[in-house]
């Protein structure tokens, strides 16, 4: 039952309307019977999955705040289950692969069932919140609840397939779902769930014809140099638009049970250096890697410039190993982390100051790179194969041919989707100001006539677009 589909919307509709007819304290039973219906659609045998994370935070959780003593023995037992679960279900058979590579294998041994498990969805979402609570609980941010509400917190719906990636303080006190209905709810989570909708279904899978047919050619097709720049590219708006669109739809949905989510995207496109786009790319999880890992590994260095640049290259290639098992992803993430290290080298340059004292020519010039070398890196994380990943860098950088192998179409949709990432802050601040203009003019002709207008028309274009195979691209990570 994928967001972008007609079962899901019915679905959503059903429950939202039943939500709000129930009194207050049934509805916390109805969240838990939609949550587990909900990825139960998926494989009702994964079930267990979530279950006993939620099974590993409770216990854990409870022994951390009943021993301060043992308390620290009982936090790494827990991350360390937590992190046994993810390695065996996401990166065995990478590893077991690797392992063949340089010959390394166990006498005997047969792996074939370990490299057969089936990748339960949302896993490391869910696992990544896990950790996160009991690291809270451990440092005193929060306290053990029930373990039925432990269990809504880790199968809520709307996040538990690729997130936002939510903190216990941040959820767990609105899953009391005690508020009492108001219309804004409504008009706030069909603003971003038909938003969503066109996000994915018009712009990032047409997108993704284009893209899937160059990154999946030959390794032995040449690709020429305006081919290679125009694929990164436009992979680069289908993996943010479909990624954008399922956190909108995922906002969306909790926002029409009165729920807020975290936001995960600002305008990545338009960041001013490397440390500004993770500051707009994927927000939830920059901030828990920030917080989680990256603050505790230097904390001991207290600033020390090369252990803090080294860490952010391994922090970043670790970034890298989560979103999936695979050399591409590793290189993705190493490269984001060069780029993090050379812009503190460039500040520590400046003095600590960054882009304070930038001019606007200087920080102009690093608007340029920072996009550029974000869409280069966007090759790896995508292809197939580091030697097909090299065979694109190498048409963009080295074999400069300028022949265009594609259509008019692809090059003229491509560029059409850059300019809408390029004017969108424009975009969204008019609609912001909009909004805000009839906010309080309760039932007023904009939303009478004009919002249900721009629903109907969003919704016409999911429809025409729909393809119910394709599936958002984090739900693989």
């Amino acid at each position: 039952m994928a967001f972008n589909s007609l079962t899901y919307l019915a679905f959503l509709v059903a429950v939202a309307v039943l939500y709000w007819l129930l009194p207050a304290r049934m509805r916390r039973a109805l969240v838990i019977v939609a949550s587990v219906a909900f990825y139960a659609s998926w494989n009702v045998m994964f079930l267990w999955m979530p279950l006993c994370v939620a099974a590993v935070v409770f216990v854990c959780g409870k022994s951390i705040q009943a021993n301060a003593v043992a308390g620290k023995r009982w936090l790494w037992a827990g991350i360390g289950s937590l992190l046994a679960l993810l390695v065996v279900f996401k990166y065995s058979s990478f590893v077991i692969a690797n392992l063949g590579h340089v010959g390394l294998t166990l006498k005997g041994a047969s792996f074939s069932t370990v490299s057969a498990l089936a990748f339960p969805v949302g896993i490391s979402f869910y696992t990544f919140e896990a950790i996160a609570y009991l690291v809270d609980v451990r440092q005193g941010r929060v306290k053990m609840p029930g373990f039925v509400d432990l269990c809504l917190f880790f199968f809520f719906w709307p996040n538990i397939l690729s997130g936002p990636i939510v903190r216990a303080r941040e959820l767990m006190p609105q899953l009391k779902l005690d508020k009492t209905f108001e219309p804004r709810f409504v008009f706030e989570g069909a603003d971003r769930i038909v938003w969503g909708l066109v996000q994915k279904n018009v712009i990032a899978n047409v997108l993704g014809i284009w893209v899937d047919r160059g990154f999946e050619a030959s390794p032995g097709v040449a690709l020429s140099t305006v081919d290679g720049w125009f694929l990164a590219i436009a992979f680069g708006m289908q993996i943010y638009f479909d990624f954008a669109g399922y956190t909108n739809l995922a906002i969306g949905t909790a926002r029409l049970i009165g729920v807020t989510l975290p936001e995960n995207f600002r305008q990545p496109y338009h960041a001013a250096s490397p440390a500004d786009f993770w500051n707009r790319w994927h927000m939830t999880l920059s901030r828990w890697i920030r917080d989680y890992l990256f603050f505790p590994i230097n904390a001991k260095w207290k600033g020390a410039p090369l252990p803090l640049y080294v860490s952010l290259i391994a922090v970043m290639a670790l970034v890298g190993v989560w979103h999936g098992a695979g050399w591409g992803f590793v290189l993705w993430g190493a490269m984001h982390g060069v780029y993090l290290a050379a812009y503190r080298m460039y500040e520590n340059l400046q003095g600590g100051s960054g882009g304070a004292k930038d001019s606007g020519i200087s920080s102009a010039v690093w608007r340029i790179v920072t996009l550029v070398a974000v869409i280069v890196a966007w090759v790896p994380f995508r292809a197939p194969s580091v030697a097909k990943a090299g065979a694109i860098l190498g048409a963009m950088f080295t074999r400069m041919t300028w022949r265009a192998e594609y259509g008019a179409l692809f090059y003229a949709v491509t560029l059409l989707v850059a300019l809408f990432c390029a004017i969108e802050p424009l975009l969204t601040r008019a609609l912001v100001e909009l909004d805000d203009e009839f906010a309080g003019s309760g039932l007023s002709m904009f939303r009478v006539v004009v919002r249900p207008v721009a629903y109907l028309f969003g919704l016409t274009l999911f429809l025409l677009f729909d393809q119910s195979y394709s599936q958002f691209i984090y739900s693989q990570f």
